[in-house]
């Protein structure tokens, strides 16, 4: 082999080992971003209201959402909360979020992001609001920060429905620092709905008029008296039968798997590495 040949073959196996090297990087980065979203010794809580609750089809009802700084400004606030369903629409719709109007009537609060949306079987409900104030914003109890309705459209295959914090979206802010204080949420809403009964089977029996029998024909002297005669005309009632609805239940969507960037980069990495041997054998 020439010089150039082995210099070649050197800086393949460079790129290749840089290659694998940054992808384990990317990776291990991605992770620590998703520990950062919610903090296992954060300060900071979250949490929902109603805890629990027995519902009917039909019904509609608010759920609140709460945040305490525990005492620390904070510049800004992210949840997602989440429930699953099934089928090809959610059994229970989520709808009409409300920002807390106290905080708003500051002056000092902005949420840009008041967003639901339904896919794959899970509803996520997002809502993102950042303190302007020079000191933030801090409290040591319980603040409202949002709330949003539920409806029970139709009988949920799976029941309680459970609304729940996702931990990798939820953040909130320190002033001071930009770090994340948010302690990872537990609280969450479990909500049942009553199924309905059986429906009642109600069976008419028809009624048989009985015959009249027709009256004597009356005698006025001295005139002839006519003869009158009644007929009874039965009357026939239906029977109603009732129907049976079958209702039919869509098979779940599964969401379809991704390729991550790490991988792809390997791959086109070991055809460059491919490519670059066979040029060094020619």
């Amino acid at each position: 082999m020439t010089t150039k040949k082995i210099i070649v073959a050197i800086v393949l196996i460079l790129v290749l080992v840089g290659g694998f090297v940054a992808g384990l990087l990317l990776i291990q980065e991605q992770q620590e971003i998703r520990e950062r979203a919610a903090v296992p010794d954060g300060d900071a809580t979250a949490s929902v209201m109603p805890t629990s609750g027995n519902f009917d089809v039909g019904d509609s009802f608010p759920v609140s959402v709460y945040f305490n700084t525990g005492g620390i400004p904070i510049n800004g606030i992210e949840v997602e909360l989440f429930y699953q369903y099934s089928g090809a629409s959610p059994e229970v719709v989520a709808s009409n979020i409300e920002i807390n109007p106290t905080l708003l009537a500051t002056g000092n609060w902005t949420c840009p992001v008041r967003d639901i949306s339904a896919s794959g079987g899970r509803v996520s409900i997002q809502v993102a609001c950042a303190n302007i104030a020079a000191d933030g914003f801090s409290s040591t109890t319980d603040t409202l920060l949002a709330t949003f309705d539920l409806t029970i459209t139709r009988q949920p295959q799976v029941d309680p429905v459970v609304v729940r914090f996702d931990p990798a979206k939820s953040v909130i802010t320190a002033q001071a620092t930009g770090q994340d204080i948010l302690l990872i949420p537990q609280s969450q809403g479990s909500f049942s709905v009553a199924e309905s009964g059986p429906v009642p089977t109600v069976t008419l029996t028809p009624e048989v008029p009985t015959p009249t029998t027709a009256p004597a024909a009356a005698t006025v002297t001295p005139a002839v008296s006519p003869t009158i005669t009644a007929t009874a005309t039965p009357t026939l009632v239906a029977t109603a039968t009732p129907t049976l609805v079958t209702t039919a239940t869509a098979t779940p969507t599964l969401m379809d798997a991704g390729v991550s960037q790490p991988t792809i980069l390997a791959l086109a990495l070991a055809i460059f590495v491919i490519l670059g041997a066979l040029m060094l054998a020619l």
